[in-house]
């Protein structure tokens, strides 16, 4: 189903980061824009629309999944340099959409079949001299990121071979890329941006070095199990390290988490036989495994005091990494529509093509969509100096959240209904008035985070509504 984000995002028209298609036929058209996003501060094509904004699905002919993967390999054939960007299928009462998720490119400028292409308002237009000459000064003085820069100490016989091949099954299964010399390695790593004439990348190292952690110590994983919820000095169960090529330790993440996980017995009255029991983990797999790769791509690999942590404790499980929320990013923002801003492209490439991460800039959302649907309390991002955390709350959240709201958020939850809305200045007014307008906001804004509320609009016009989550 189309999320209500990408609703939103379709109901407010074509502009700056919105381009409609009815097919998605046309490559080089879409070819065209997604350079033109590229280039310019990202957005979405969604085919299968009207120029008007009216949902009418794709041709029939269009919505076989083979065709539409195909598309993504059509439209990277295209575009020069490697660049990341995804292609996924959404259905809205029958009518299939295929959306273009493109992030603002970090390797300017982008060519498109011998043309640079940026975008004007709602229109995809050539780069004239002018918006050339100083996307090319701009990328001449711009530091090199992190993941692009040689990684001096690698050399060839450092390279997993074995995790290579796989990025080049995975890749070909699902039709997102083809590789013309599938068996060199180094030509597959040069296709993706991973080597040059210097070598191979940081990136390079920390994705398929059989041992990274030797150049990179900051590659490693901790995770840590607790002997309790909340107990001063308690106990470590657990306490260990994982390093290794990045997906190969990203598995090893994910399945110790399961292993480690409590699995709850529900009765499901809706099913062909409602008095038998069914198992499930007490956390959606869902959430888990987005919040890995999140945490995976995101990540801070500059610092060498940084690092990834996974702590179980009976009542949660936090995921720590040394990266910062872009800035314009907050943990608010992050469960609304927002811009794709990945720290670390190249890798998410990769992790895009070996199935890992299915859209961009929509993470955030599915996990909180998994965890609600799962009857748990909202995913909790915090952003500080040493890194950003992501708390999924096990079962029993509820009351944790109820106890976590101050006197004033619980006057305004009784007062209010679900559906109802309410402006910032009249919550001020009427709960708020002996505290300043900035904790005000700190209020609304944890009651956003909490689920409770929902934001609609921005600036002057935004208001929140009360969900139905008790």
């Amino acid at each position: 189903m189309i999320s209500d984000v990408l609703l939103q995002q379709i109901a407010q028209g074509e502009g700056p980061h919105t381009e409609f298609k009815t097919s998605a036929m046309n490559v080089d058209a879409l070819a065209e824009v997604v350079c033109a996003f590229l280039n310019t501060n990202g957005g979405t094509v969604f085919c299968g629309v009207s120029d008007k904004g009216e949902v009418v699905g794709l041709p029939q002919a269009e919505r076989d999944s083979p065709i539409l993967n195909r598309i993504h390999q059509a439209l990277a054939e295209r575009l020069t340099p490697s660049a990341l960007f995804t292609v996924s299928i959404d259905s809205l009462e029958g009518e299939s959409v295929l959306t273009i998720e493109v992030p603002e490119g970090k390797d300017r400028p982008y060519v498109c079949s011998g043309r640079v292409m940026l975008r004007r308002g709602s229109r995809t237009l050539p780069a004239d001299a002018s918006a050339l000459r100083e996307m090319v000064q701009t990328k001449a003085v711009s530091a090199e990121r992190w993941e692009r820069r040689p990684s001096l100490a690698m050399e060839e016989s450092d390279l997993d071979h074995e995790e290579v091949q796989a990025l080049v099954r995975e890749a070909g299964a699902s039709e997102r890329l083809r590789f013309e010399e599938a068996d060199d390695d180094d030509a597959v790593l040069y296709k993706l941006g991973l080597a040059s004439s210097r070598g191979y990348t940081q990136g390079a190292d920390v994705l398929f070095a059989r041992n990274p952690a030797q150049r990179h110590p900051q590659a490693r994983v901790r995770l840590i199990r607790f002997e309790a919820a909340e107990k001063t000095g308690a106990k470590y169960l657990d306490d260990r390290q994982l390093q290794g090529p990045l997906v190969s330790v990203l598995h090893q993440a994910f399945d110790w988490i399961r292993g480690h996980l409590p699995m709850e017995q529900r009765f499901d009255a809706d099913a062909k036989a409602p008095l038998a029991r069914q198992a499930r983990l007490a956390y959606p797999e869902t959430a888990l495994r987005e919040g890995l790769v999140n945490a995976f791509a995101h990540r801070d690999y500059a610092s060498f005091s940084g690092g990834l942590t996974i702590s179980l404790h009976t009542d949660r499980i936090e995921i720590w990494n040394a990266g910062r929320l872009p800035d314009g990013l907050t943990p608010a923002v992050l469960k609304r529509n927002h811009p794709s801003l990945p720290a670390n492209p190249d890798m998410a490439q990769v992790l895009y093509l070996r199935g890992l991460m299915e859209r961009i800039g929509r993470g955030t959302q599915k996990i909180i969509q998994a965890c609600e649907d799962h009857g748990l309390r909202p995913p909790q991002w915090e952003d500080r100096e040493t890194g950003v955390t992501l708390t999924l709350w096990g079962p029993g959240g509820a009351k944790a959240s109820e106890a976590s709201l101050n006197s004033r958020q619980k006057a305004l939850m009784d007062a209010i209904k679900p559906d109802e809305v309410i402006r910032p200045a009249e919550y001020r007014e009427r709960f708020a008035a002996k505290v300043s307008e900035r904790q005000a906001r700190r209020d609304l804004v944890g009651l956003e985070e909490l689920g409770l509320l929902r934001v609609e609009g921005g600036g002057a016009a935004t208001v929140y509504v009360r969900t139905n989550r008790t």
